[in-house]
């Protein structure tokens, strides 16, 4: 258990003492009701009337000056007000005595609640002056938030000191109270104080205190307390949230710090996990919001780890630190109408969240990405101008990229003809023009080196920008053309600069048949490369074409009746066809820097180069390099399949339309300007769902009308001049075929598939929710079994290849193989088996290709009211986390965990 008694007793006297229990302000229907001022006052009695009602009967002795009330009574004085069942006001001496009072069942109801000026209690037995503003209460209950109050006996004074020129206080004086979140009237736990007193929302002075549990005492002690009590946000201390205990790292704390508020708009929060090897983390979070302007939050952690490493000499430690960085901004959308500015940046160094973090998010996560964007509109140039800062980070390879700064300007869809004299269907006012821009810069490294100088030699940098012209014109009715046009250029800062590096010749002496000594080379000069040339310099696209494009559809019925239900197929064919023209770019140069586009490489090495092998000072560039073409004409194709069935439906006594493949696909084209080669491999794809949207199927296939050929000389598989109808005497062959089934399955998906319900659309957001509220508190009481699994969810996957094998020796076929690149299951959902257990399932899987269970991440929780016992395992990295601690809240710092990180577990299984 954790030595904070402090920490709870701060948390518990930062709210307001006396905000109690609510209740209804609307009595019931008063028969009996008046007022002091209706009967002759003494003078020395109090400065306004005492108004009185009650629903039952009222009782008054003149004699005695006395009025007792019963049934839903109620006494109001100034700002005073006291409710109560049975209430006696005895106005000769402004007292005034509050009790429950018997039921027809002899039952006490009706307990007393007192409010001075919005300070609400409840208790069981009250005596108050309204003359000297003192009171007496017996069993106080007061609430605030999640902390319920329970005093034995309180004296308080309305209005006994003076806080400001308009303001007073009141002073509580309390003895035998304890403080907790638990709601029962013999709390599971508590802060049990003897004394303290409390100026509400100013300060709290307190005697002995110990943290009791059960009703028990324990011997956790806090001599005295002194501690302001203030609304809102203040500076303050943050007490340890958790201790740990790890063979390698020995004690620690976490989450000790202070609390920050800056300004009006901005919190920060400081925080650190000590432990006593030396190991610790900084952290810091700062929150801010603007009401219809902007929102978010940062987060900068600096984590520095000691473990424990085997050398020859014996156990030596080892220090590794990381920084990680977190930055989330969220602009208001009624902030401006033509400016926004937002994103989320994360990063981090030498892989610390893994490293610390042992949760399944953390220890899953492969790559971090950041984006960091601004984007300004000019509706007059109906144009868009983004500019920022993206990063990845892939925490497998390590590798670090950041594009920063990363600007692009795009137009919209302009029709420059469109307000010229004439109809509107005039083919002129169609024509469309498109222009943008883009400025890209990028640093790329290793994060172990990724703050070093050699980043910023190895950046690359450039400038794009491109405009395109399109018509769209109806030809005979049922036929769609579209002439088009681009235009793209490239500017480079610094270009590549070839050379033969003379240094990889390597020889070495040999002895011929008759012993005279001779040089073999066993190492040829290689072309190498420089990347530091720098320089403006740039090259040039261009292209045209027109395309084609049309509609045709088809069924076929099967009769009123149908066969077997099915009543017809339908089929939509889309083909389009497409003619482009590149021009001829092989001798280009560039006008700026004089450098060719392409440069042969028996050029830079006239000995050993291949003449019809080019290299080019654009390779590598962020923007690429330029294509090489000898003047590109060709006609691109591409038919665009839709099959749909009709069925009808017994349930719905109605015919229903269901997509038997939502898209089959071919693509290829045919080269006009090629010598050879001029049909290129075929293209095939389709994709459909089965079973109601329970699998997701998906199909890829590329068929060549060419046969290819192994070359010994190069040892590698081309296409050659020869097709396949000369040589197999089949138009195309099969070249890869490629299928991914995807089936996620759940109890909604289950139901439907199998109970025939259709797909639900939640249109009162605020219904819906209340609707799973009550289904949540009803899942007790349903006998559906498949109730339980509701939150689950299993999802399979199969990716499968058939690759064909070109034979490599003469007289050999080639061969199709067979290989299953992925085929893994896994499942993941929360399981409520009782009102108060749940099991929850992060993931757990197993991968049927590599035969290996993949990151399990089990956990259960027990509701004990208000505590609650937690257990998480990860065996894969041989972690667990075992805690019974209060529940979320103000006292959920008090908790009893047992655990294990993973330096520990890979210590047991270094054993």
């Amino acid at each position: 258990m954790h030595l904070r008694a402090a920490a709870l007793l701060f948390c518990l006297l930062s709210v307001p003492f006396w905000a109690g229990a609510q209740v209804d302000s609307v009595l019931q229907e008063a028969p009996f009701r008046g007022s002091t001022a209706d009967y002759q006052m003494s003078p020395d009695s109090l400065d306004a009337p005492v108004d009185y009602q009650a629903r039952d009967s009222m009782d008054i002795d003149l004699a005695n000056q006395q009025m007792r009330l019963y049934g839903a009574a109620e006494v109001n004085y100034q700002q005073i007000s006291l409710k109560a069942d049975f209430i006696t006001l005895d106005y000769g001496t402004n007292l005034v005595r509050a009790a429950p009072y018997p039921d027809s069942a002899g039952v006490l109801v009706g307990d007393p609640i007192f409010s001075d000026g919005g300070q609400e209690f409840s208790a069981k037995s009250l005596e108050y002056n309204f003359k000297s503003r003192k009171g007496i209460v017996k069993e106080t209950v007061t609430t605030q938030d999640d902390v319920f109050v329970r005093g034995g006996k309180s004296k308080f004074v309305s209005g006994a000191i003076q806080t400001n020129d308009s303001t007073r206080s009141d002073v509580i004086y309390t003895e035998g109270a304890i403080f907790t979140s638990c709601s029962l009237e013999h709390p599971h736990f508590g802060i049990r104080t003897q004394r303290a007193k409390i100026v509400p929302n100013k300060l709290a002075i307190i005697g002995p205190s110990n943290l009791e549990i059960m009703g028990v005492p324990t011997p956790f002690w806090l001599p005295f307390g002194f501690f302001p009590l203030k609304s809102g946000r203040s500076s303050g201390l943050l007490f340890p949230s958790d201790y740990q205990y790890s063979p390698q790292w020995g004690f620690g704390f976490q989450g000790i710090g202070w609390f920050f508020p800056l300004g009006e708009h901005v919190n920060l929060t400081a925080t650190t996990d000590i432990y006593l090897n030396g190991t610790f983390t900084i952290n810091t979070a700062t929150s801010y919001r603007r009401r219809y302007k902007y929102n978010g939050n940062a987060n900068v952690s600096y984590r520095r780890l000691i473990t424990e490493s085997t050398v020859e000499q014996g156990l030596q430690d080892v220090v590794a630190s990381g920084i990680s960085i977190g930055w989330t901004h969220r602009q208001d959308p009624s902030a401006h109408p033509t400016f926004t500015f937002g994103g989320s940046v994360n990063f981090q160094t030498d892989l610390v969240d893994q490293r610390f973090i042992n949760t399944y998010e953390a220890a899953s996560t492969n790559v971090i990405r950041s984006s960091m964007n601004i984007t300004k509109t000019f509706p007059k140039l109906k144009s868009t101008l983004t500019a920022g800062l993206n990063h990845s980070q892939n925490n497998q390879t390590r590798q670090i990229s950041v594009n920063f700064p990363d600007a692009q300007f795009q137009t919209q869809t302009i029709y420059p003809l469109r307000n010229l004299p004439g109809s509107a269907r005039k083919w002129y006012k169609k024509l469309a023009i498109r222009y943008g821009n883009q400025l890209r810069t990028e640093f790329a490294a290793i994060d172990s080196s990724f703050f070093t100088p050699q980043t910023l030699t190895d950046a690359r940098y450039g400038f794009q920008q491109d405009a395109t012209a399109s018509l769209s014109l109806n030809v005979l009715k049922y036929f769609n053309v579209s002439p088009n046009m681009s235009y793209s250029e490239v500017y480079y800062g610094k270009t590549i600069d070839y050379f033969l590096d003379t240094s990889t010749v390597k020889t070495r002496t040999e002895l011929d048949e008759d012993g005279n000594p001779f040089s073999d080379t066993t190492s040829f000069a290689s072309i190498n490369d420089e990347r530091f040339n720098p320089g403006i310099a740039s090259f040039r696209n261009f292209n045209a074409g027109v395309s084609v494009s049309t509609q045709l559809f088809g069924k076929v019925l099967f009769g009123r009746r149908g066969v077997f239900g099915l009543k017809g197929i339908r089929h939509v064919l889309k083909p389009t066809a497409s003619l482009s023209y590149q021009p001829d770019n092989r001798d280009a140069v560039d006008f700026i820097s004089g450098l060719p586009y392409f440069i042969a490489r028996s050029t830079v090495d006239p000995q050993r180069g291949d003449p019809k092998l080019f290299v080019s000072p654009f390779d590598g560039q962020i923007f690429g390099e330029p294509t090489r073409t000898e003047g590109n004409l060709g006609i691109s194709y591409s038919l665009s399949n839709l099959f749909e069935a009709k069925v009808y439906s017994r349930k719905d006594s109605a015919d229903q339309i269901i997509k038997l493949f939502q898209n089959i696909g071919v693509t290829g084209r045919y080269q006009l300007s090629a010598d050879s080669l001029r049909w290129s491999p075929i293209n095939v794809n389709g994709s459909t769902r089965l079973f109601k949207g329970l699998s997701q199927v998906s199909l890829r296939a590329q068929f060549d009308p060419y046969v290819s050929s192994y070359n010994e000389r190069t040892r590698q598989v081309n296409r050659v001049n020869r097709t396949t109808l000369s040589e197999r005497g089949v138009p195309v062959q099969l070249s890869s075929f490629n299928a991914t089934i995807s089936t996620s399955l759940t109890v909604d998906k289950f139901r439907e598939l199998f109970q025939g319900q259709e797909e639900e659309f939640v249109t009162d957001v605020v219904e819906e929710r209340r609707q799973r509220r009550e289904e949540q508190a009803t899942l007790f009481e349903e006998t559906d079994f498949l109730s339980l699994f509701e939150n689950f969810s299993i999802r399979h996957t199969l990716n499968f290849r058939l690759d064909r094998e070109v034979a490599v020796e003469e007289g050999t076929r080639d061969t199709l193989r067979f290989n299953t690149t992925a085929n893994s299951i896994e499942l993941r959902g929360a399981l409520q088996l009782t009102e108060n257990w749940s099991v929850n399932i992060g993931q757990i899987g197993y991968d049927f290709t590599s035969k290996r269970i993949t990151y399990p991440y089990l956990s259960f929780a027990r509701d004990l009211h208000c505590w609650e016992m937690r257990f998480s395992w990860a065996p894969q990295r041989n972690t667990y986390q075992f805690s019974i601690a209060v529940k979320p809240g103000t006292f959920d710092f008090l908790e009893v965990p047992v655990n294990q990180n993973r330096y520990d577990g890979q210590r047991q299984f270094g054993r």
